[in-house]
């Protein structure tokens, strides 16, 4: 049933009140294992932001905060691609693929960094379709087009991790964050085992991350998304990232990557590879980039 949103442009028109660096980094790490909210409260902000009078730059900023920190792999691997086509290309994927209520289609009929977009929003409930949703929805996409530069020129995609969201957050020292940490570099274990890694008793780690509104199960799942994210633009084929990664084979690999992502990491992988083949081909002494 399409009845969700993404959850930047939920956020982003919801508005930044009520949020803590904390909260901030929880949120990140639940929308790597579900990258999405409900759609009534896409609409319900979009309403709400247009009775205000919200602008666009307005909306465009706080977009571009809440993109900033998103770590979910689907939209977090098209913002590693280096070509508007290739973004163009994964956002058009995503919209047709995930469970989205309203699917927007874009194109860039000219080139150059001022060309402008052409949008075509496809509704799937009945309901209107405000501004701001709009506006919010075609910010995300310039936000992803923005990295394009950055990417291109460096020798492989940027790496996305847990610990960058909390540096930037300036909550580094919180047990969530050295919890992630631990299972960004070494995988997942048991509770127990990450407590002592920790220096703490178990009931110390769950009663600190329970105050900060997460659990070690939820750690581990993003750092295990995360994992198997970063390593999609290898030649390693999917089976061997997901035993490798922590899933328990490739099927439930996929089930999580669609919950949380709404495309297939085969899609994924196929964004990332297309988009190193373009690159090779445009630079004949460059291959595709490992991650």
């Amino acid at each position: 049933m399409n009845s969700l949103a993404y959850h930047v442009v939920v956020h982003a028109l919801e508005g930044r009140a009520g949020w803590t660096p904390i909260s901030r980094f929880v949120s990140t790490v639940v929308h790597i294992i579900d990258g999405h909210l409900p759609y009534h409260r896409y609409n319900a902000a979009g309403r709400a932001r247009a009775s205000e009078g919200m602008t666009e730059g307005q909306i465009e900023s706080s977009i571009r905060e809440f993109l900033f920190t998103d770590l979910a792999p689907g939209v977090g691997t098209i913002s590693r691609l280096t070509t508007p086509a290739a973004v163009i290309a994964g956002f058009n994927a995503y919209n047709a693929s995930a469970g989205i209520a309203v699917r927007t289609n874009v194109s860039m009929p000219s080139e150059g960094e001022s060309a402008p977009v052409v949008a075509q929003r496809k509704m799937l409930v009945r309901a209107p379709d405000p501004g701001p949703c709009r506006a919010g929805t075609l910010a995300m996409f310039d936000g992803l087009l923005s990295f394009v530069g950055r990417n291109a020129k460096l020798a492989a995609p940027p790496r996305a991790d847990l610990g960058t969201v909390a540096e930037l957050l300036g909550v580094r020292g919180s047990a969530a964050a050295e919890a992630a940490w631990i299972f960004e570099r070494e995988g997942s274990m048991p509770v127990p085992e990450l407590a002592r890694k920790l220096g703490c008793h178990q009931r110390s780690l769950e009663r600190k991350l329970r105050a900060e509104g997460l659990t070690a199960e939820a750690l581990r799942q993003a750092a295990r998304m995360l994992r198997a994210a970063d390593r999609l633009g290898s030649d390693d084929s999917l089976t061997t990232i997901a035993v490798e990664t922590g899933f328990s084979d490739l099927s439930h690999m996929t089930r999580s990557f669609k919950i949380s992502a709404g495309m297939q990491p085969s899609a994924l992988r196929k964004l990332l590879w297309d988009d190193a083949g373009a690159r090779a081909a445009a630079m004949p002494n460059a291959g595709r980039p490992q991650t």
